[in-house]
């Protein structure tokens, strides 16, 4: 559209707007309400932001000052290599489109931009966070022949650019690599060797202080011995501070880290570093480095993190650190396992991760820049189930979030948080390879992996549940460990899970509380539902439920003060405990054989404490959905006439609000809703399939607040459903016993329309009119169907009542509104009373003046107003309401002012309506007589009459003369504008 055209449309607009345009609004549904949607899952490649990915193997993991986080990983959904992510890692992208085996990733201390990544034999530079690159000259000590390859590199601003330090190898026997650098500052800047002789190299860094004391520090091999040697002020190498030497190590690849007081000056006592060694069949370990004056050999004291667990040494692939040597926290990542060792006393003593990383080997540690204040830190691994996890207590747990080499083929579990309006949590369990227990707190838009079969004492997790009181913290999972049935329980949201062994299946269960669970299970002869009173520690009671395996276990709504519960068998039985599971019985208690076939779910209505009402499904074909009553049934009533054919029942659910749910695992079969399932005469049920894909058979259900899930099995999704049309829809005008109603127009009352609130999902509405609050037989004509929050209403008798609802019957049913009802105008302006006197204009009327006016047929009394306001605010006679006069003819019986215009109006009420007023009508009351001089002196002075009732105030006819000037004022201004506009010529920019 061109800019003139669009100024036009816009001066229309304002200008319609000021008019008091307002057609009516047409219902529309808002995305994602009253239909089927899929929530965000954890997938894999670049639409997924690779929180999936096959094959990951994450290396060399590096951080910019910026916090962006680069990582090496080859998953099978590329073939891309550097991985960058600007959110902590929870999502992750390739970068620079490189394809490169890379051996090492540093960033620039200074510029966030800036970052250089190793191959074997080259080294590449990206200015532009890794979005390109280019390579530096190549080969430094001849990487990429004679077995020559680069190690590890690391940078360190120098002017106005960076120098570059590389190490390497040479694979041959008896032949060695070296340490080169880079002055990016030369106009043809060229490796130069730094003379580092008969020796590997497997880490180079340069000192944090780099700027003053010029220190590299490597971590050499002559083939026999490990050492850390340094150059310092561009000494030789080992010529200030003497050698650490570890003796018979030699290293696969090593580590280097400062802690914050490290100084190079030896004399200061604060040349402490950490080293860490990965020397290939468990040989290396962490060392501490304190400096020493050369010629002296600096110490290495070796920190046998592994001591605590039996480990003499633990292979150690990378090393980070935080705060001062001797207070330093410090995690160190092993080689051949994703295990993550910590400390937080410089490295006196370790332990290890309570909960690690999932993979299988070299662990690469990252800690972020407030993890003194905040415990946050990464870490990376390879091999089967690698990942990038966080931590934010220290190191002790480790949850995957991105790049994890897993699948997702089936959803099996799904947990909701009782507070999801609130808090956005869901607990999802998967299975594509191993069983996962995912976690998200923002209704889908992230995930982060919290338990999985990956670790080592976990075989399978089969369910989630979380207690009814659920308030961030408790959790339950069930599965096996170690070849047994177990429960494991965390009290931190899932940061921790404390196991539980058990001697029996789990077959189902229910969370009474966070300690209390029901556990159903099968022996071979009996369905048993065994109880425990903390949390699996012990089982009170064992309980014979039928004779087959148990399908579904309920609580009551009012578990905690009834103890009853609900369970369902494999094979059509329903049974009944009021005793909190010491006992149970069919239902009904007489019965036979069974009620119903197949395997059985059954569920509370929210009312059971007042109703009695329990409800049962079965997943058998054509089955449906049954009520029953404990308190008086002797069967089981069928309630959903409308199930579609071969519909199979597999989960029940009812709202608090009464609103029963229940999935149709038959493809294509959606879901049963209905409003009123408790209505004797039979409740109305509809099929839900808005927003599935065809075929689609869903499993499953759950539910908090008007929000439920399930999972599609078709297509291995998570699906939700907002029912926002639960709630009657809310009623705006005439208002609830509203009078007065519609004009007279024919002898009719027209001009009467209906409006109520939008509701929001609702594509349609139905709105009834009846002389009769049942709604038992609608008049023809006084019921339709509109898409608008709005409806037009036929003609209508005079003084009539009438009473009306509206609800929403697309695309789904909502409630009725409450009924409302109005009256119907007595009359209209033609009929109003006629003021007969005073007269209109009269003088010197009498301070009790008689009024009088005509009769209204039909009226029961008359409304009289009397004011010194034409606007008649602050009325001085007001006989209105129960004050109504019920002739046309009264006499004040006080006295009104002298020589004082009055106004005065009237009009007819009946018991259910009023006429409109009459026209008002004016007279000035008579002077006061001529005072004698013997009263002059003597008579006090006129008080003014009592107060009479007051009426409701009216606006003074200027406001509006006022209103009306400045809005005639504005669409002058803005018709103006309007023309200047049009004729304005459009200048293109």
């Amino acid at each position: 559209m061109s800019k003139k055209r669009y100024h036009l449309a816009l001066a229309l607009i304002l200008l319609l707007s000021l008019l008091g345009s307002t057609p009516p609004t047409p219902a529309t549904a808002t995305p994602d309400v009253v239909e089927w949607s899929t929530v965000d899952i954890p997938t894999d490649g670049r639409s997924g932001n690779w929180v999936l990915a096959d094959g990951s193997d994450i290396q060399h993991l590096t951080m910019a000052i910026d916090g962006t986080i680069y990582a090496y990983a080859n998953p099978s959904g590329t073939s891309y290599t550097l991985f960058k992510s600007t959110d902590s890692g929870f999502s992750w992208a390739y970068s620079g489109e490189v394809k490169d085996d890379i051996v090492d990733i540093t960033t620039s201390p200074d510029d966030a931009d800036t970052i250089y990544y190793a191959t074997l034999s080259s080294i590449y530079r990206s200015t532009d966070a890794g979005s390109s690159f280019t390579p530096l000259t190549s080969n430094p000590g001849g990487a990429g022949s004679d077995n020559i390859e680069i190690t590890a590199i690391d940078v360190a601003p120098l002017d106005n650019n960076h120098l570059i330090v590389v190490g390497t190898r040479d694979t041959d026997s008896l032949e060695y690599g070296g340490v080169y650098i880079l002055d990016e500052n030369q106009p043809f800047p060229n490796w130069i060797d730094t003379d580092l002789d008969s020796y590997d190299v497997y880490a180079i860094v340069f000192s944090p202080n780099v700027a003053g004391d010029q220190q590299m520090v490597a971590v050499v091999t002559d083939e026999v011995d490990t050492l850390v040697t340094t150059t310092i002020d561009g000494d030789g190498w080992g010529q200030t501070v003497g050698d650490a030497i570890i003796g018979g190590v030699t290293p696969d690849s090593a580590a280097i880290v400062f802690p914050s007081d490290y100084d190079s000056d030896v004399a200061t006592g604060d040349y402490v570093q950490f080293v860490a060694i990965n020397a290939g069949g468990d040989n290396g370990d962490v060392y501490l480095v304190e400096g020493v004056e050369a010629p002296d050999l600096s110490v290495a004291t070796d920190l046998d993190i592994g001591s605590d667990y039996g480990l003499s040494n633990i292979d150690v692939t990378s090393l980070a650190v935080s705060g001062k040597a001797t207070t330093a926290h410090l995690l160190a990542g092993a080689t051949n396992s994703a295990q993550v060792y910590h400390s937080t006393d410089g490295g006196t003593n370790w332990k290890a991760s309570s909960k690690p990383p999932t993979g299988e080997s070299k662990t690469y540690v990252l800690m972020a820049a407030d993890f003194a204040q905040h415990g946050r830190a990464y870490a990376a691994t390879s091999g089967g189930e690698s990942a990038y996890s966080y931590t934010a207590d220290g190191g002790d747990t480790w949850n995957q979030v991105g790049l994890i080499d897993t699948g997702i083929s089936n959803i099996i579990d799904l947990a909701v948080s009782p507070n999801y309006s609130q808090d956005n949590t869901l607990f999802m369990l998967t299975w594509g390879g191993e069983h996962s227990l995912w976690r998200s707190l923002n209704g889908g838009e992230r995930w982060e992996r919290l338990y999985s079969s990956a670790l080592a004492d976990v075989d399978s997790i089969d369910l989630v549940e979380l207690p009814p009181q659920y308030d961030g913290q408790v959790i339950f999972i069930a599965g096996s460990s170690d070849g047994s049935p177990a429960i494991w329980k965390s009290t931190d949201n899932g940061q921790k899970f404390t196991h539980r062994s058990v001697s029996f299946t789990i077959d189902t269960w229910a969370v009474a509380s966070d300690k209390t669970l029901f556990i159903g299970s099968y022996d071979g002869s009996n369905g048993l539902v065994y109880r425990t009173t903390n949390s699996g520690s012990s089982f009170s009671t064992v309980a014979v439920a039928g004779s087959q395996s148990l399908n579904s276990i309920a609580l009551s709504p009012d578990y905690d003060s009834d103890e009853t519960i609900l369970v369902g068998n494999t094979n059509g039985w329903a049974y009944w405990s009021n005793d909190n599971g010491n006992s149970f019985e069919p239902l009904p208690q007489d019965a036979t054989s069974a009620p119903f076939t197949g395997a059985i779910t059954v569920a509370f209505d929210p009312e059971y404490s007042e109703n009695n009402v329990i409800y049962a499904a079965s997943d058998t074909a054509d089955e449906s959905i049954y009520r029953f009553h404990t308190d008086t049934s002797h069967s089981w009533k069928k309630i959903d006439s409308t199930l579609p054919g071969g519909g199979m029942i597999g989960q029940l659910k009812v709202s608090t609000g009464g609103t029963l749910y229940a999935t149709n695992f038959k493809a294509d079969g959606g879901m049963e809703r209905s409003l009123n399932p408790t209505y004797s005469l039979g409740p109305t049920f509809e099929t839900v399939t808005r927003g599935l894909d065809d075929g689609v058979t869903l499993n499953g259900l759950w539910l908090s607040d008007h929000r439920l899930w399930s999972i599609d099995t078709t297509n291995s999704r998570l699906m939700t459903y907002i029912d926002s049309l639960t709630e009657p829809i809310i009623l705006i005008s005439p208002q609830d016993q509203a009078q007065g109603i519609g004009t007279i127009v024919n002898d009719t009352i027209s001009n009467v329309g209906l409006d109520w609130e939008v509701a929001e999902g609702a594509t349609e509405y139905q709105w009834q009119l009846d002389h009769e609050k049942d709604f038992s037989s609608v008049p023809a004509g006084f019921e339709g169907n509109t898409e608008a929050s709005q409806a037009k209403l036929p003609a209508l008798e005079p003084a009539t009542t009438y009473y009306w609802r509206v609800r929403a019957t697309e695309p789904v049913l909502s409630p009725w509104s409450t009924k409302w009802s109005f009256i119907t105008s007595l009359g209209s302006e033609i009929v109003a009373p006629t003021l007969y006197t005073p007269e209109a204009g009269a003088n010197d009327i009498p301070l009790k003046p008689i009024f009088q006016w005509s009769a209204i047929a039909g009226a029961d009394s008359y409304e009289l107003l009397v004011s010194t306001d034409a606007s008649f605010g602050n009325p001085v006679i007001a006989k209105v309401g129960n004050d109504a006069l019920t002739t046309t003819a009264w006499q004040y019986d006080l006295d009104l002012q002298y020589n004082t215009t009055y106004y005065w109006k009237v009009r007819a009420r009946s018991a259910d309506s009023y006429s409109a007023w009459s026209a008002g009508s004016a007279f000035t009351t008579e002077s006061p007589p001529a005072p004698t001089k013997a009263t002059q002196a003597t008579q006090p002075p006129l008080s003014p009459p009592p107060t009479p009732p007051t009426a409701q105030q009216a606006t003074p006819d200027w406001v509006f003369y006022m209103m009306g000037l400045m809005g005639f004022i504005i669409i002058l201004l803005l018709a103006t504008i309007l023309v200047l506009v049009i004729k304005r010529p459009f200048i293109s920019h």
